[in-house]
């Protein structure tokens, strides 16, 4: 049995899902408290890795396991950290949609969450071109978070 929630559904790079299943570690409340640290990133990538080559693998190295190295769970890390702003934005977006097409049947607070989201991209991207070190500004909790070994 195959089971899909299609609104949401549509191709993502590989570091993209990784960091939206991070991001998604906050909660409705983006307490990012949560976030997971820099190690535990790298332990799941890890992880998830040695999972994914293990269930793909050919034939003719049945039982064997398939091992991943340093450098291929440290490229996969790089890249997911380098999408770790976008999730913000596209379920920053998502609440949008929903603040207009909601049917009321359900007490969230779209806009709110969408301004949490949408704040968390804007985060990343001073952070990434360097503006937020610039104007003097602090650097955001998540962004924090992110960073801790």
């Amino acid at each position: 049995m195959l089971i899909s929630c299609s609104r949401h559904s549509t191709y993502c790079p590989q570091a993209f899902d990784l960091a939206n299943h991070f991001s998604e570690w906050t909660g409705f409340d983006c307490d990012y408290n949560l976030l997971p640290t820099a190690s535990t990133r790298r332990e799941f990538i890890r992880e998830y890795l040695r999972n994914y080559r293990n269930a793909t693998k050919q034939p003719s190295t049945e039982g064997d396991q398939l091992e991943v190295s340093e450098e291929e769970v440290s490229r996969l890390l790089s890249e997911v950290d380098s999408y770790r702003g976008f999730p913000g934005f596209y379920w920053g977006l998502c609440a949008v949609i929903q603040t207009h097409a909601s049917t009321g049947s359900i007490d969230f607070d779209y806009a709110g969450y969408a301004e949490l989201r949408f704040a968390e991209y804007r985060a990343w991207r001073e952070e990434e071109d360097g503006t937020r070190a610039a104007n003097g500004k602090d650097i955001p909790l998540r962004e924090v978070k992110w960073a801790t070994a």
